[in-house]
């Protein structure tokens, strides 16, 4: 062979070898820019979705705030009363949606200031009135992130005495009579004030946690609360299984019951929804979908949504309460798709 024959051949055969080279740095950068892609963070979970779909989020919310501002000041002005656990579903849901730029009523900071000192005024009894309520005093703790100090640490102050020595609370008002076992009523109210109380009285959340032992819950609410309670301490195992115990439990209409044998309702399925935005963001991302479809085609045309009591004696009846509490809860679960998670405050962290 002669030597320009040779150094063809060599030539070639370099070349070959730069082409491939050239495919593998190729496929290695194809791979790995679709690995980088798969881990949805929350933010592209939310880009994710068609902006479409982000449109009618914001048209639901949007119907949604005249109901429940509407249905909240009657309850304040005919019933006065900040203890039937209704004043905290409606400031926290419409705080939330004014924190993101929906429009709200200019009476929402006077209807705050109201829930608070109706919360810790004295009743003709000399009762503190907040302590039938503590449910809906964590809620306004949760709610509120630019709470006074003075009346944080008051609000915290009242919880934190009312604390069974085992790390329990008892339920208020009306919860007691709700259509699941006593103790996981009590469990429940037990795990919203825990985690109201967190960032600012940490020796009666881990107190409390002691207490977290029921069997496992028959109620949405239960499951939502453990997977938030798993988030906070930042027990991944416990976090992926009550993530994947809700996914389990969603029916086939993309909705969750309050109770899971039930079909499905606004109030399983947004404290199902918020749940899982806030502490299983980067998965489930179809099934987080599939609950938003569910409660963007069952609102009605006032802007709420009908929701069976949680009362055993009227467990088989739409009551106004129970629907008043599904649409604050659709409310925060829609609200989280939206919502940039950088700016969540430090308490639901």
């Amino acid at each position: 062979m002669s030597n320009s024959t040779k150094s063809f051949f060599r030539q070639a055969n370099d070349a070959s070898e730069l082409l491939i080279a050239s495919v593998r740095r190729f496929q290695f950068t194809v791979v790995a820019l679709g690995f980088l892609v798969l881990p949805i963070s929350p933010i592209s979970a939310v880009n994710a979705e068609p902006n479409h779909s982000q449109a009618k989020v914001r048209s639901a919310i949007e119907r949604s705030i005249p109901y429940l501002e509407e249905k909240g000041m009657e309850w304040i002005r005919d019933k006065k009363c900040v203890s039937c656990h209704r004043v905290g579903n409606m400031v926290w849901s419409l705080t939330e949606a004014r924190s993101i730029g929906f429009k709200t009523s200019e009476k929402l900071d006077d209807w705050i200031e109201w829930s608070l000192t109706a919360s810790l005024k004295k009743n003709e009894k000399g009762e503190v009135v907040g302590l039938g309520n503590k449910e809906g005093v964590a809620q306004l703790i949760l709610g509120l992130d630019d709470l006074a100090a003075k009346k944080r640490r008051d609000l915290l102050d009242l919880l934190k005495q009312e604390q069974e020595p085992n790390g329990s609370w008892k339920p208020g008002g009306q919860l007691p009579t709700q259509k699941r076992l006593p103790g996981e009523t009590r469990e429940a109210s037990t795990m919203w004030i825990a985690l109201a109380l967190q960032n600012h009285a940490p020796s009666a959340f881990e107190k409390a946690l002691h207490h977290l032992d029921e069997p496992l819950g028959k109620s949405t609410e239960w499951i939502a609360l453990k997977l938030l309670i798993a988030r906070q301490t930042k027990n991944s195992l416990s976090r992926k299984r009550f993530a994947r115990l809700l996914i389990e439990k969603q029916n086939k209409d993309g909705g969750w019951g309050w109770l899971t044998s039930e079909q499905s309702d606004a109030l399983g399925t947004g404290i199902a929804l918020y749940a899982l935005r806030l502490a299983d963001s980067e998965s489930n991302l179809t099934s987080m979908l599939k609950a938003q479809e569910f409660l963007l085609s069952n609102q009605k045309k006032d802007g709420s949504w009908d929701v069976r009591s949680t009362k055993g004696k009227k467990r088989e009846f739409i009551e106004e309460t129970s629907s008043y509490w599904g649409t604050a809860w659709a409310i925060l679960g829609l609200i989280k798709g939206l919502k940039n998670p950088d700016r969540e405050s430090s308490q639901k962290n």
